[in-house]
């Protein structure tokens, strides 16, 4: 079973210390999260496929979207940590 999480554009998130960023929320079903490290960019639209964005960890569009919020199914090995840019910066909630 996977992680869902919600963000809003240029909100981000970890995958270990690998940061991903919301760049475009075009609907609740179709948006694009881009890796830091090197600007490669990961479309994603509600089409039941999965997408490989770091090794073995996959994504897709989530349920329940809702304007610019894009909702992220996330699967990954439970050694891998999955964070929310506020958690991994120790930003107060």
């Amino acid at each position: 079973m996977g992680l869902s999480l919600a963000f809003r554009p240029d909100e981000d998130f970890y995958v270990g210390d690998e940061r991903f960023i919301v760049v475009d929320v075009t609907s609740p079903v179709s948006f694009t999260i881009r890796r830091e490290r090197d600007g490669r960019e990961f479309p994603l639209v509600d089409d039941g496929g999965r997408v490989e964005i770091a090794s073995d960890v996959l994504v897709r569009v989530g349920r329940r979207g809702q304007g610019n919020l894009a909702r992220i199914d996330i699967t990954a090995p439970r050694t891998v940590p999955i964070l929310t840019g506020r958690n991994y910066r120790g930003e107060p909630g």
